[in-house]
């Protein structure tokens, strides 16, 4: 403004607080990592590039990164931190609904819930390896994951290992979350001799390890995951387009669900109901484990 001799965009670079702009410089060091890739030493990401990148003062941050080191330090544990698998509950959600709205009025006979059962498994599988490969975020994911051992800190490479853990955990939560709830939903069970919590997070963990992967060969061949063949698996009646990733992906979860003997299973407004309201409760048991 006239008269104060102070120019604009350093006024509003002074009211950034040390939070804002650590989180600000962090999410363009991501931005700059998903275009260009990463190595361990991060050798491609210089300090000053992220700083004009992130808008910031220089001066905040290097108060808050006096040296690269801390800062690539940092770096490496929002790296890790932040790897989520990509949201596909909107699409996920629409696909289903579209769905559901089809077939609804078939949902009062066993075939026609067979069929509801594996098509939704192909449609949010579909949707996860698809969002998956297409996200640099994840294939930097899988690139620290596969690397951070070769950090030479044993503090920071305990604090990656942490970090990376829990994004596990987070993943196979949201699975078994959502696998139990199906199950539940259509009258099914793990079969023998799985059982319980525990079978479901052996199941929603082998899920994780085999589309970790299936990614990793899709980076040097997506046909993989973009090529499919018309298909009616598990009992379905319905001919749909399947990729290998997703068939054997929906294998893994119905290979070890079966009838429930002692259950019942909800009308199909009901049923229709809980499948909506299935993205809720896995972003809820990620979020809490």
């Amino acid at each position: 403004m006239a008269g104060t001799g102070q120019h604009p965009e350093r006024t509003r670079r002074a009211r950034l607080s040390d939070a804002e702009t650590e989180r600000r410089v962090l999410d363009a060091a991501l931005d700059a990592l998903a275009t260009h890739g990463i190595t361990v030493g991060l050798d491609g990401l210089r300090f000053e590039d992220v700083i004009r990148a992130a808008d910031v003062s220089r001066t905040s941050a290097y108060r808050r990164w006096p040296t690269r080191e801390a800062f690539l330090d940092d770096v490496l544990l929002a790296l890790a931190r932040g790897s989520e698998l990509p949201t596909i509950g909107e699409q996920v959600t629409a696909e289903a609904t579209s769905l559901l709205d089809t077939v609804a009025d078939d949902l009062v006979s066993p075939a026609g819930r067979r069929d509801l059962l594996v098509e939704l498994h192909r449609l949010a599988f579909r949707a996860d390896v698809g969002a998956t490969l297409a996200s640099p975020q994840f294939q930097t994911y899988l690139a620290l994951r596969a690397a951070f051992v070769g950090v030479p800190s044993p503090e920071l490479r305990a604090a990656l290992a942490e970090a990376l853990a829990r994004s596990e955990r987070r993943a196979v939560a949201r699975g078994r979350a959502v696998i139990g709830g199906v199950a539940r939903l259509f009258g099914l069970r793990l079969a023998a001799p799985l059982a319980g919590e525990e079978g479901l997070d052996v199941v929603a963990r082998t899920v994780s390890a085999a589309t970790n992967g299936f990614m990793v060969a899709a980076l040097a061949d997506p046909g993989l995951v973009h090529d499919t063949r018309p298909l009616a698996p598990y009992g379905s009646r319905r001919t749909a387009e399947w990729s290998v990733p997703v068939l054997a992906l929906t294998g893994i979860v119905l290979g070890h669900l079966e009838e429930d003997p002692g259950a019942s299973v909800p009308p199909p407004d009901a049923l229709v109901t809980g499948l909506r309201g299935l993205v809720a409760v896995g972003a809820e048991a990620a979020d809490s484990a």
